[in-house]
């Protein structure tokens, strides 16, 4: 059985259909879930771009890289200095990824 079984229909006009698209397609939510959450008062915001998520999700595992490499020389007393600048190196790659693909955006 559907949660919803409750059916509208609504008619638009060309230019109302056409800003209906393009909210849908920024936020990039169904056209029925980007109407109810409008509906409910929600704010609805822009989707992240797809390379936004792909270098918040390499921040964070080089992050835990690093979490892992300091707990190893927490255990054994000793710093493993090659593997910690591989890190530090991985994430300054990544910090200079971000900007550049914001500082081009921007321009």
């Amino acid at each position: 059985m559907r949660k919803r079984d409750h059916r509208v229909e609504i008619y638009f006009n060309d230019d109302e259909l056409a800003r209906l698209k393009e909210q849908v397609r920024k936020s990039g939510l169904s056209r029925e879930r980007y109407c109810r959450q409008v509906l409910n008062g929600s704010e609805v915001r822009e989707a992240l771009p797809a390379d936004v998520r792909v270098l918040i999700r390499e921040v964070r595992r080089v992050g835990s890289n690093l979490d892992q490499i300091l707990a190893k020389a927490n255990a054994i007393g000793l710093l493993d200095v090659p593997e910690l600048r591989r890190a530090v190196d991985q994430i300054n790659t990544v910090a200079g990824t971000v900007m550049d693909a914001y500082n081009t955006g921007v321009d």
